[in-house]
């Protein structure tokens, strides 16, 4: 063999371990991605939402280091959209040191907020999504900073700044926004509420609400969103039960929404005397929709009302345990899916 030849298959042979090389890399990555995405799924599987965390955010720590530790305590979950979220809001360099108290499966602009505002050193409370201003104030009484009678009558101060109410309502109804919140040693009754009212603002204020369907103000797209919010089981469904409620709004058809006497009655079991209840949330005799929202609508359930499925189902009926619904326009498909759901034992 000649001194060519050699130094030509030495060269093959140097090209070749390189070439294995670059291809035992590239598996390495992929293989060390598919982990990461397999151990982020069996976090996530493994949290489930509307749980308290603690959360302790160091001096000095980046948003992809806050946002890493938020996502493993399953309060969110994608860093990478924490960290840019953060940078369009300007608020990366803003997230302030401390122990917060969170919520897993809260999502990325609720922790942004709350951290951007920094610890609170007070009594934290939660109000879960699709409670009503009764529950809330038992929530609230629940940690004793305040009575009942403290919370009644400042749900009726006129010092309360109340977004979207429209005159003559003087319910707080569907107002106070599911959230996490810290009562402060200087904190009184209304000053809990008005941080409730004012924090629906800056939700709502993410929204172009003149672009509600049929035209609705935004105190009427908060009673369609509190309906989705009581009657979706499942994410899914919020944006069809919105889409339901649209389209037997646009034919005159009354709502027939279970919820609404539910809340009428005080009471989830119905009967038929229930469903021939007068009172004006009775959506199965009165139609239009109610005159109130019926309990307090999270941001999903807002922005299911705002944009909702396209489809032109008119009814749902319950189709799993799971609390998934079936849909349909056709009144006799309905009935089927009724009788399916009493055999399932699901009515």
């Amino acid at each position: 063999m000649s001194r060519v030849e050699r130094r030509l298959r030495k060269r093959r042979r140097r090209r070749g371990v390189l070439v294995m090389g670059a291809l035992l890399a590239l598996v390495g990555v992929v293989v060390f991605q598919a982990l990461q995405w397999s151990a982020a799924r069996e976090r996530k599987a493994a949290i489930p939402p509307g749980q308290e965390v603690t959360i302790t955010v160091a001096s000095g720590q980046s948003s992809v280091q806050i946002g890493r530790s938020l996502r493993d305590a399953g309060v969110i979950d994608s860093v990478n959209r924490f960290r840019d979220t953060a940078e369009e809001r300007g608020l990366d360099s803003l997230l302030k040191p401390g122990t917060y108290k969170l919520v897993t499966g809260m999502g990325i602009d609720a922790a942004l907020e709350i951290l951007a505002k920094g610890p609170s050193t007070g009594v934290p409370f939660t109000i879960p999504e699709g409670y009503t201003v009764a529950q809330i104030v038992d929530k609230i009484v629940a940690t004793k900073q305040f009575s009942k009678a403290e919370l009644e009558k400042a749900l009726k101060s006129k010092e309360l700044i109340v977004p979207y109410r429209p005159k003559g309502v003087t319910s707080l109804e569907g107002l106070l926004f599911p959230d996490t919140y810290g009562i402060e040693d200087d904190d009184t009754a209304e000053s809990v509420l008005q941080e409730m009212l004012t924090q629906l603002e800056v939700v709502l204020d993410r929204y172009q609400l003149s672009t509600a369907p049929q035209n609705l103000n935004p105190y009427q797209l908060l009673i369609v969103a509190s309906m989705i919010e009581r009657e979706a089981k499942v994410a899914a469904d919020r944006p069809k039960i919105a889409a339901v409620i649209y389209n037997r709004l646009a034919i005159d058809k009354r709502l027939e929404i279970d919820a609404t006497v539910q809340y009428a009655v005080g009471h989830s079991r119905l009967s038929a005397r229930d469903l021939r209840s007068s009172s004006p949330y009775n959506t199965y005799v009165h139609a239009g929709l109610p005159p109130t929202p019926i309990a307090a609508p999270g941001e999903a359930a807002i922005q299911a009302a705002l944009q909702p499925a396209d489809g032109d189902w008119i009814y749902y009926v319950l189709s799993s345990k799971e609390g998934e619904h079936a849909f349909t326009s056709d009144y006799e498909q309905f009935q089927r899916l009724k009788a399916e759901a009493r055999a399932k034992g699901l009515l």
